[in-house]
């Protein structure tokens, strides 16, 4: 450990290969000298390279950081990621999204015709095929996706993050080295697709089980539709709206649509099939398993009553998060999947889709946010910082310093209370920590979630329409 301090100095992207437990033994100054170092290094390399950063740097004159409020307001709110024109999916005029894009991203996507391309997934197809980005997508409620531009080797980084923090989130060694020792892969969900899921699939192909033979998804050879995703979106959106006999549909999508369908109606007895499947074909092994509470509940209450237990092997792996989904579950729901699967050794984080990094819950309920990614809470009225003191709720802001091919400082929709500045958490754990008691404005607000930015008012309107420009 002694050697990380000045090893993150240096350059924030090296907690990659660290130690990962060592990052949360540094000392509350060092974290706040890390972080400091840190936003001024990627905003530095950033804005000369980044359209849209650059141009609301300018507009809320923020030239130098000397304090680590000096960066709010130049953080993006969430939805900069998805504020092309609708109509750009609607008409399908992928080259003015390129051009949108290419604002967002240090990658140059100048020299990429999409103007032929017809679908949201070609167009992913395309990025994928001609640039270093490998661009993941959000499930946008009104049909509008966010597209966060990481690179390929930023994914497999990202990968390689998590399988460190595995082995050392409950102290160095103390798990498994998937990375070295490969397990079988669970994932109940789909191989293929762009959403942040789908985007990590090879990578933990590759890394944690070592070969496909060795992971088993509950739909091997389907793609998660990222057309058929907004589509989805944009039906709820003219349902609400009574319009929804004016939405023009390209027959392509129709079809598309169709297929994805299909899956859907079948999906509880697939996903019977696919876990009696993971039980016989794993039983007794340790294996890695990637799905949401809710999902596992089913499974493990099923099993349960079938009189099926202690599936898998002891050194075993789960990593999860999202909650209950708002579905009722009983008290002890954990306790009764961690039955059924036969371990205990279980991971669950805070993330949001433009992060490469995770928060993860320690065993007093804390999500520890490590120290390459600087939190800021927000007054949800003006915009402003709020005290870096612990017990202070707000809106949650944050800077992730790892990624280097777009900007990282997202303003997000979730309204956290903070500590970790004045008192370790009881764990031992050094630095920042949200309760996990968190969540959305847009909940909170019935439906509507207005983002308040600090610095001028209009600054983010100005920065917004000339990304739009840039476009046409």
């Amino acid at each position: 450990m002694s050697d990380l301090y000045q090893r993150l100095l240096d350059d924030p992207t090296d907690f990659h290969n660290a130690v990962y437990c060592d990052g949360f033994k540094l000392t509350r100054a060092q974290i706040d000298t890390v972080q400091l170092e840190g936003v001024r290094k990627r905003f530095g390399e950033l804005r000369p390279q980044i359209a849209m950063l650059d141009k609301l740097a300018t507009e809320q004159s923020v030239a130098a950081i000397d304090t680590i409020n000096d960066i709010v307001p130049v953080l993006f709110p969430h939805t900069f990621y998805k504020s092309y024109p609708l109509s750009y999916l609607e008409k399908s005029r992928f080259d003015k999204l390129t051009r949108w894009l290419n604002g967002l991203t240090t990658v140059d996507l100048s020299g990429v015709d999409a103007s032929g391309v017809e679908l949201i997934d070609d167009w992913l197809d395309l990025l994928d095929r001609e640039t270093p980005l490998l661009v993941s997508h959000t499930s946008g409620t009104t049909g509008k996706l966010s597209f966060i531009p990481r690179t390929k080797a930023q994914w497999r980084q990202t990968v390689l993050h998590s399988g460190h923090m595995l082995r050392h989130w409950w102290g160095e060694n103390s798990g498994p080295d998937l990375l070295n020792e490969h397990y079988p892969l669970i994932i109940p969900g789909y191989r293929y697709g762009g959403s942040a899921t789908q985007r990590a699939n090879d990578f933990m192909i590759e890394l944690f089980a070592g070969s496909e033979d060795n992971a088993l998804f509950m739909y091997p050879n389907a793609r998660f539709s990222a057309d058929v995703v907004s589509l989805a979106g944009r039906l709820r959106t003219a349902e609400a709206r009574g319009e929804q006999g004016m939405l023009e549909i390209a027959p392509a999508l129709l079809n598309r649509r169709q297929e994805l369908s299909e899956l859907e109606k079948r999906r509880p007895q697939d996903l019977q099939n696919f876990f009696d499947t993971a039980r016989t074909k794993f039983a007794g092994k340790n294996v890695y398993i990637a799905g949401v509470w809710t999902l596992l509940y089913d499974w493990a209450e099923a099993g349960l009553k079938e009189g099926h237990a202690g599936i898998f092997g002891k050194d075993s792996v789960l990593f999860s998060g999202g909650g209950k989904k708002g579905k009722a579950l009983p008290d002890n729901y954990r306790e009764q999947i961690k039955e059924f699967l036969g371990f205990d050794n279980a991971y669950e984080m805070y993330a949001i889709s433009e992060q490469m990094g995770w928060s993860i819950m320690c065993e007093h309920g804390h999500y520890h946010i490590p120290p390459v990614i600087v939190p800021f809470l927000l007054d949800p009225v003006t915009g402003n910082p709020l005290p870096r003191e612990d017990g202070v709720t707000g809106r949650l802001a944050l800077l992730d310093l790892m990624p280097q091919s777009y900007w990282a400082g997202l303003i997000t929709g979730d309204e956290v209370t903070w500590g970790g500045w004045q008192e370790p958490c009881p764990c031992g754990r050094i630095g920042t920590y949200l309760h996990d008691q968190i969540r959305r404005y847009s909940d909170k607000e019935g439906g509507d979630d207005r983002i308040v930015c600090a610095g001028a008012p209009e600054a983010h309107d100005q920065a917004l329409a000339f990304l739009t420009e840039l476009s046409m």
